[in-house]
């Protein structure tokens, strides 16, 4: 047991040796304890220590170059026994022989390093590295600030189109400096960028855009060539003051279009409101009237009693006018009297002849197609439905399909079957082009080759057609209502026709137009065979133009004195300035009778006195059935022209007699076109039973229907107001009216500009357009080279760019507006900064424009 010990001792110090010498200073130890007693023990610990010895030694001395290696020899490396797995009572104890030295190394051992002080910014083995988490780029938005930038230049660029005070370089070059660095200065922040974005936003705000002199200097030219002999003194000081004040705001380099406005409507304003000056009045013996008893006429109950008041009806014809001569004259004031007004109107009642204008009947090739012309105006307003036995007052069925209108028509006029079948119809004449269609023929719609619609051609590019079934959506008065279809009259597109009577319709070369009816296939010449039936023939005896007028250069002459003062008065006061203007000339004998020539200026024979001024002259009445009897009457004497034109609008509108009604069914709102209108006059404003047929044949003659619609200049006509727009137009118009909003976040086009309008415009309707697109002249170039699709052919939604200087845009920057809708003479376009920054205006742009290379048309996308 004490032997048991103390070998058990001996292999405990052994293995601390080993332990020792394991982790001692550049010592390499190899342990071999084998499985014997505790001889063989020993023997391994010896061993290891030797060995370990040796290699401590070779650390310090490394062996020659030259010196072989030692033998490779080695002993089996066994693991260190746990205490008491050679605890055998038959284990002895052994001396293992002496161990083989362990092989020199051929390289040097390395020896362990000296410790050292930790470094920190080295990584410690076995210890796990801290990382600080990456923080994540900021990204920066510079695209509010480019935009500011660029709308920044672009100002700088047009100097000359701010006021002075408004503007200043420095300042505004500065910032751009300022802007330039920040966008190049990776390390500012959104902050940074968004600051100064709004500071030159501030900076834009507050620049003033000069106004147009163009406008203003024009009339201080037409009225500097007023002559004072010509006027009354008053009306005539009242133009030099205002003349005055345009001189000095023209003086102002610095006038913005809010300081425009009020002068030039001023201005405006005193040169229509100059009176002529009274010219001295002959003294006029007073005989005694010759004492005659002429045939009384027949009472006519529908006409009011004619009394000298102020208000009463004319009764003469004009035809009696001309030998006129006073007989006494009476002397009042010469202040011309203001119209009421409540009898203004706010919105522009359609005709329903859109734009059509009968014909004289001398100007038929064929007399057949005055018959079925006169026939077809009659279905105007027919409802849409299967042909029925209901008929109107006229004895004109109530309802038409589209077959069954074209296929009445020809049976009605011409005894003719044109078929129950689009085929039928489409074969019953030969066919032709657009081109060369004739009043009376047939327009034939195909799909896939087969004809699916049809309508009769009435000529000057208009034909009649019953509509589909389905609703027809309109823009009335600004506001979208559906009316259910029926007869109606439609334009051909792209039609013109040229002085000589040449027909051109110019072919859809963009299918994309919206707005409008799609033109007919071809033509049919339907009628070359059919005779008229005794409906047709008796349709030719009450033709509602068959007074042969021809045109003279005395006539046109006077309507060019007075045809705008009836123009402006007709669209104001609701009345048909076309009937106006022929009841002028048809009274007035062309303003050659004695009565409607100064001092009088009597135009439409109006009996009574006006303000006290009236003259008494003998006049050729009708008795109701054509035979003719003279009378001696009092007629108001007018200070100037336009104010008898006044006098015949308030007659019209405040009626007769008392009857404030009297000729209501004559307005613009109540009747639905202008032969509506004289039919009416007939036998109430004159006793000639061909009133009405004069008054429908001199505006064949003379076109007096464009006066019903307001002015067409070279560059468009300016409407301010969206129920002035002409009724083929309205009409036409599909979208809803500009909202006010801005669109425009960049700040890319200047406020109120015809480029900020047609941007906002668009994108209101879903468009949408580049915020960078230049200015209005340059958006058809640079829309092209953006990749927008641009035409030439008119479309409705599109922006057109008009050319630098054409239809009086700017001979340096064009313009650019919004394609409202397409007509037959032009296109309807909405526009911003024409009448001032901000406003919204309408314009009519003729197809002489319109469709000329001087345009581009830019689809959105």
């Amino acid at each position: 047991m004490k032997k048991k010990n103390s070998m058990r001792m001996r292999k405990a110090l052994a293995s601390f040796s080993v332990v020792c010498i394991l982790f001692g200073q550049g010592s390499t130890v190899y342990a071999s304890v084998s499985d014997g007693g505790v001889g063989e023990d020993e023997a391994s610990v010896s061993q290891a220590t030797n060995t370990a010895s040796e290699e401590a030694a070779t650390t310090e001395v490394a062996p020659s170059p030259t010196e072989p290696p030692a033998a490779d020899t080695a002993t089996e490396e066994q693991p260190i026994e746990a205490e008491g797995v050679s605890d055998s009572p038959n284990a002895s104890e052994q001396v293992t022989p002496e161990a083989t030295p362990a092989p020199i190394p051929s390289e040097p051992l390395e020896t362990a390093p000296e410790p050292s002080e930790p470094n920190p910014s080295e990584p410690t083995p076995g210890v796990p590295e801290e990382t600080t988490p990456e923080e994540p780029e900021i990204t920066v938005d510079q695209s509010g600030l480019q935009a500011q930038v660029a709308a920044l230049k672009a100002a700088l660029a047009n100097q000359a189109a701010y006021t002075s005070t408004s503007f200043n370089q420095a300042v505004l070059s500065a910032l751009v400096d300022e802007a330039s660095a920040l966008l190049a200065n990776s390390a500012a922040d959104q902050g940074m960028v968004d600051a100064c974005a709004a500071k030159i936003q501030q900076a834009l705000a507050t620049l003033v855009l000069k106004g147009d002199t163009s406008s203003l200097t024009k009339l201080v030219q037409q009225a500097g060539q007023v002559k004072a002999s010509d006027y009354t003194e008053k009306s005539f000081a009242e133009l030099q003051q205002w003349i005055k004040k345009a001189q000095a705001i023209l003086k102002n380099a610095d006038a913005t279009a809010e300081e425009l406005a009020p002068i030039t409507a001023g201005l405006e304003k005193a040169l229509a409101s100059l009176v002529k000056a009274p010219v001295e009045k002959p003294e006029t013996p007073k005989p005694t009237p010759p004492k005659t008893t002429p045939e009384q006429p027949k009472e006519n109950p529908e006409k009011p009693v004619e009394e000298s008041t102020e208000k009463t009806a004319p009764t003469k014809p004009a035809e009696s006018t001309s030998s006129q001569e006073a007989r006494e004259v009476t002397s009042g004031d010469d202040t011309v009297n203001e119209l009421d007004a409540g009898y203004q109107v706010d919105s522009l009642t359609n005709s329903n002849l859109n734009g059509y204008e009968l014909p004289l009947l001398s100007s038929y090739e064929d007399e057949r197609q005055a018959a079925l012309v006169a026939q077809s105006l009659k279905t105007l307003g027919a409802a849409y439905g299967n042909l029925t036995k209901e008929v109107d007052d006229q004895g004109v069925p109530k309802n038409f399909t589209n077959l069954s209108l074209t296929r009445y028509l020809y049976q009605e006029v011409l005894g003719i079957d044109l078929g129950t079948t689009y085929s039928a119809q489409a074969k019953s004449g030969a066919k032709c082009d657009l081109e060369q269609v004739k009043i009376g023929d047939l327009l034939i719609w195909e799909e896939n080759g087969r004809p699916v619609r049809v309508a009769l051609y009435l000529g000057q590019g208009k034909y009649l057609m019953a509509d589909p079934e389905a609703p027809i959506s309109q823009m009335v008065d600004g506001e979208e209502k559906e009316e259910k279809g029926g007869v109606a009259i439609y334009t051909l597109q792209g039609y013109q026709e040229a002085e000589d009577g040449s027909v051109t319709i110019e072919k859809q070369a963009d299918t994309r137009t919206s707005g409008s009816i799609q033109n007919p296939s071809y033509g049919v010449h339907s009628f070359t065979s059919g005779t008229l039936t005794e409906k047709g023939k008796e349709l030719l005896k009450t033709y509602g133009a068959s007074v042969d007028f021809r045109v003279n250069q005395n006539t046109q002459a006077f309507i060019d004195t007075i045809a705008e003062d009836a123009r402006e008065l007709g669209l104001k006061y609701d009345v048909y300035a076309s009937v106006m203007i022929a009841q002028a000339i048809l009274e007035s004998g062309s303003g050659t009778s004695g009565l409607s020539r100064a001092p009088y200026y009597n135009l439409f024979g109006i009996k009574g006195s006006y303000n006290g001024n009236a003259v008494l002259m003998q006049t050729m009445e009708d008795d109701g059935q054509g035979s003719m009897f003279s009378i001696d009457a009092s007629f108001r004497n007018y200070p100037n022209a336009k104010a008898s034109l006044e006098d015949y609008v308030a007659l019209i509108r405040d009626g007769a007699a008392g009857l404030k009604s009297f000729y209501q069914p004559t307005w613009r709102s109540e009747a639905k076109n202008y032969l509506q209108a004289t039919e009416y006059l007939t036998g109430r404003y004159a006793t000639d039973t061909q009133y009405n047929n004069k008054l429908n044949s001199i505006i064949a003659a003379y076109h007096l229907t464009q006066y019903d619609e307001p002015l067409a200049t070279d560059a468009g006509m300016i409407i301010s107001d969206a129920s002035q727009i002409p009724a083929e137009y309205r009409s036409k118009m599909r979208y809803p009216a500009y909202n006010g909003v801005n669109y425009n976040f960049s700040g890319s086009y200047p406020v109120g500009q015809c480029t900020w309008y047609a941007y906002n415009r668009i994108h209101q309707l879903g468009g949408m357009v580049d915020d960078f697109m230049g200015n209005g002249g340059e958006w058809g170039q640079k829309g092209a080279r953006m990749g927008y699709h641009t035409t030439q052919t008119p479309t409705p939604g599109y922006a057109v760019s008009f050319h630098p200087g054409v239809a009086g845009s700017s001979t340096q920057y064009g313009h650019v507006a919004f394609v409202e809708a397409v007509g037959s003479d032009g296109i309807l376009v909405s526009e911003g900064n024409v009448v001032g920054p901000l406003v919204v205006s309408y314009r009519v742009i003729p197809n002489s424009i319109a469709r000329s290379s001087n345009v581009t048309y830019i689809e959105p996308k």
